[in-house]
């Protein structure tokens, strides 16, 4: 008998390790043993169900399993079954043995958040974001492997033809209300890069900090050398290396690099912002973050007692932070308006209205065009009245 934790299996006589299991490219969401304890199903946010060997540790076989994040999986008691859920609203109901899709289920209106499978198997339960808890009971109404493969084919066929640019099952963006920060982009290599070296920089900058803290103590005591910070840091302070990692992320790839980035971590960061803050030119960058900081990890937040004086201090310093900088940026935007009129009563060609300049070609345009319609009118008319004579 055996438990697996982040991705250790451990015996659970005697606590002893037993296997490292890896291959996920993102964080894994959901597990489940069979019930003979030979096989292990993962489910992560790479959308990828992975089935392993207790054996030996080795990874049977990858699946690309749903559009999005994979939820939850479960074995059917006393077989090698297994069914999962995801984001994109569907269940499905894999054969772990031979690695095929067998059903896909479809009903809920909104992501998938757990699943639930009866000691028989003869009913799942699925809790969904849009508030409902459905019931799928096994009918005795036989169904062929090769006949749903048909009709799965069969159905992106139809919904290329309808949408060939989006997948039927692909996640519904919604417009983002004004001031809210939108759907994450695609996940890429540069971006998981980019969250392993911003993790790497709090690590370094979390562990040069205890030892910051720990010369000072012994300086107190008196006969300490002087401290020799970590040549890996370029002669930053913490603070400072954190920030360089950060600033090194490309603007595109921001919101899915702190997508990535564990709770843990992104509580380091917020640690971080306040000083940040203080700098005129990354006042920008550090509302983004906050902003995308607290949408993801807002639930976590509001129950993290650690994480109250971190967002107390934020909104202290960090609402004055944009003030100051909203009342610089208006003040040498009224300077530049008024240079622009000092300019513009000298010559008038450098800064000439263009809007008002559009509109007068606008006007000289519709004229014409009235005098065009008004001159075929009167020949039109000059004509009839020939004819009717």
């Amino acid at each position: 008998m055996h438990f697996i934790l982040r991705g250790l299996v451990y015996f659970t006589d005697s606590l002893k390790f037993f296997l490292s299991l890896y291959g996920h490219k993102l964080p894994v969401l959901c597990m489940d043993v069979s019930s003979d304890g030979d096989l292990i199903v993962s489910g992560s946010a790479d959308k990828n169900l992975k089935i392993w060997g207790l054996d030996f540790g080795d990874c049977h076989k990858s699946i690309f399993a749903h559009a999005d994040s994979v939820m939850g999986v479960k074995f059917v008691h006393n077989t090698h079954y297994v069914f999962s859920v995801g984001k994109d609203r569907l269940v499905k109901y894999w054969d772990a043995d031979r690695f095929e899709l067998l059903l896909t289920l479809e009903g809920h209106h909104a992501e998938i958040w757990c699943l639930s499978v009866s000691n028989r198997g003869d009913f799942i339960v699925t809790g969904s974001h849009d508030r409902s808890i459905r019931v799928w009971n096994r009918t005795e109404e036989p169904f062929f492997i090769e006949e749903e493969k048909e009709k799965r084919l069969d159905e992106m066929f139809e919904a290329d033809l309808n949408n060939p640019f989006e997948s039927r099952y692909a996640l519904r963006e919604e417009i983002p209300e004004e001031g809210v920060v939108g759907l994450a982009g695609k996940k890429t290599q540069e971006t998981l890069t980019a969250t392993d070296l911003l993790i790497d920089a709090l690590d370094a900058a979390d562990v040069e900090l205890k030892r910051l803290s720990q010369h000072k103590e012994e300086k107190e005591h008196g006969g300490v050398p002087d401290f020799q910070p970590n040549v890996l840091m370029l002669g930053l302070s913490p603070s400072d290396y954190v920030l360089r990692a950060l600033s090194n992320i490309h603007t595109n790839d921001l919101e899915q690099t702190l997508l990535a980035l564990p709770f843990s971590d992104a509580l380091k960061l917020m640690s971080y912002l306040k000083d940040w803050s203080s700098i005129p030119d990354k006042v920008e960058l550090v509302c983004r973050v906050t902003t995308v900081l607290l949408q993801i990890h807002h639930n976590q937040l509001v129950t993290t007692s650690a994480a109250k004086p971190v967002l107390i201090d934020l909104k202290e310093v960090l609402y004055a932070s944009v003030k100051e900088c909203k009342d610089t940026l208006g003040f040498n935007l009224a300077a530049m308006d008024h240079l622009k009129q000092l300019m513009s009563s000298k010559s008038d060609a450098l800064f000439r209205d263009a809007k008002s300049k559009l509109l007068e070609i606008r006007l000289s345009y519709s004229k014409r065009l009235d005098s065009r319609t008004s001159s075929k009118e009167e020949k039109r008319k000059k004509k009839k009245q020939k004819n009717s004579t």
